[in-house]
């Protein structure tokens, strides 16, 4: 299945509002995807991109520790789904065995935990294709 490497161009605060918009950009290309993420996932995201550490460990922190403390490696997620205006990731990772595993989850979180581990992020072509 065809895929670019993307990566976070844009955050995006609305005041007053749960949901604030995340920019996900084709790193060789312009295409540009405009999700919306809750409130803390924004604030996992940009505490990322910035290396900055939180004062008590929010949920990307603790995904990240489990994974590290099981001996486990994050290696990419990927952005494979759209759905009815719902975009659908899967975070891949290898165990202390070196088993690959893929978890699904919301793009928002994988991303986070991929920040913090300076690991890839992907967009299938099928999205592309979709928005």
């Amino acid at each position: 299945m065809s895929r670019t490497l993307a990566h976070v161009t844009k955050l995006v605060q609305v005041d007053g509002h749960s949901h604030q918009l995340l920019h996900i950009s084709e790193v060789d290309g312009e295409r540009t995807l405009e999700v919306m993420i809750e409130r803390n996932a924004l604030i996992a995201i940009r505490s990322a991109l910035v290396g900055e550490k939180n004062t008590r460990p929010i949920t990307s922190d603790l995904c990240t520790s489990i994974i590290h403390g099981l001996n486990g490696t994050v290696h990419e997620t990927e952005i494979h789904h759209f759905d009815n205006g719902t975009y659908f990731a899967e975070l891949r990772l290898s165990d202390s065995s070196g088993k690959a595993i893929s978890i699904d989850c919301r793009p928002s979180d994988a991303i986070a935990v991929c920040l913090q581990v300076n690991a890839p992020i992907y967009i299938s072509e099928t999205v592309w294709d979709k928005v």
